[in-house]
């Protein structure tokens, strides 16, 4: 089993919380982790996936958690909200009578609808709990590195860069398996039976408690689209006429994906200064580009390189490597994008410690000036002005003649 960096985050949070929470989609190692590393710290550990337990936690939330004291593991918690109150009523008789620092570790709860999970913790628990997001393997993961929050510091990525290279035929291999932990723990099994079976675990189980979808066909139809624009602007008009459904239904399948962590939303970045012409529209990643790979019907790397999609996907998988790098380490860092009326782009601008840098994803190895000019329509922004990068599939660490540098896809 590989080792997930963001157990260490967990043994930290559960020594200073009396909650902890790890959401995450579907499928991406929770229950596995939890179970394996934290039964041998006095845990136990309940799912809520079976019908006895749920049928409990639902009828009778105080009686459950009298039968199951702490320290406990309750997994599928959002599926009992009810549970919500009474872990509170708990927490606080505890640190009356023990105090905060013996009443932390009481509870670890995990789930794997993200949104709901934020609803009933935010509405029962706040000051109580630790919100920790997982996401699946991560390259640094999968090559046995820790992750550590990617920034464009140079003295810290060159010291990272020799712990392996990723070419592009390596990358797009990556890429179309995906990084669901058991792809890996059993190299052996076809990544398109297991995406089949996760898809149709998801629209069973996760997705028809949050929506009602009445006409299947057309919603499978949907995500194959949104599969194939990925890393593109969001436009639910668009997709309204393609699919052949009201826009308010577009919207409502979107929220349902974003609650369940199937895609993200990177929400456009714009100061004042410029925010006449900056877009205003979200661009949207899968999770997962082995899912969105086998939703576009896209079996074999090869086919992926020379298809009209490259681009879209070596974006997403180096967006969500970036992504992974913080949640790994127990941080939400946001990213954001810049595109302007006059078609200038940036694929990502990441503010940190109010430095900003701008970031562009590009396959290849050599670029020039011309690859960055959009950077030029945030020289003058309000923040620190911090080192620009191109992220491709070079071998080595380079810099252009505006002072941008290139890096390898192992920076991160």
């Amino acid at each position: 089993m590989i080792k997930r960096n963001i157990e260490i985050i967990i043994e930290d949070t559960i020594k200073h919380y009396p909650i902890t929470l790890v959401t995450g989609p579907r499928q991406i190692g929770k229950s596995t982790l939890l179970y394996n590393s934290f039964l041998n710290k006095g845990y136990t550990y309940i799912s809520l996936d079976d019908s006895l337990e749920y049928a409990m936690a639902k009828g009778d939330p105080k009686t459950f958690l009298e039968l199951h004291r702490a320290p406990i593991i309750i997994d599928e918690a959002q599926k009992a909200p009810e549970l919500f109150p009474e872990l509170e009523k708990i927490v606080n008789e505890s640190r009356l009578k023990k105090g905060n620092k013996e009443s932390n570790g009481l509870y670890i709860l995990s789930g794997s609808q993200r949104q709901k999970l934020l609803d009933e913790s935010k509405e029962s628990l706040s000051g109580r709990v630790a919100i920790l997001d997982m996401s699946n393997l991560s390259l640094s993961e999968i090559n046995n590195r820790n992750n550590i929050p990617f920034n464009v510091n140079i003295s810290s990525i060159s010291s990272r860069i020799n712990d392996y290279y990723i070419d592009e035929t390596r990358a797009f291999k990556y890429i179309v398996r995906g990084f669901f932990p058991v792809l890996y723990d059993d190299l052996g099994m076809k990544s398109q039976l297991f995406y089949s079976s996760y898809l149709r675990t998801y629209l069973e189980k996760d997705l028809r408690e949050l929506i009602a979808i009445n006409d299947e066909i057309k919603f499978i139809n949907f995500l194959k689209i949104l599969a194939s624009n990925t890393a593109e602007e969001l436009v639910y008009d668009n997709y309204s006429k393609q699919v052949g459904v009201v826009t308010n239904t577009i919207k409502s399948w979107v929220s349902a994906l974003v609650k369940t962590g199937i895609i993200y939303l990177v929400e456009p970045y714009n100061e004042e200064s410029i925010v006449k012409r900056v877009v205003k529209r979200p661009k949207m990643y899968f999770f997962d580009t082995g899912l969105a790979a086998y939703l576009c019907g896209v079996d074999s790397s090869e086919t992926l390189q020379r298809s009209f999609l490259k681009g879209r996907f070596f974006e997403t998988f180096i967006f969500n490597e970036i992504r992974k790098s913080y949640l790994n380490n127990g941080e939400l860092q946001e990213l954001f994008y810049y595109r302007d009326s006059d078609q200038n782009e940036i694929d990502f601008v990441l503010i940190r410690n109010r430095i900003l840098s701008c970031i562009e994803i590009k396959t290849g190895q050599s670029f020039n000036a011309s690859n960055t000019k959009g950077f030029k329509k945030l020289k003058n922004t309000r923040f620190e002005k911090g080192k620009n990068a191109i992220i491709c599939t070079a071998d080595k660490i380079s810099v252009i003649n505006d002072g941008t540098y290139i890096l390898p896809v192992s920076s991160i």
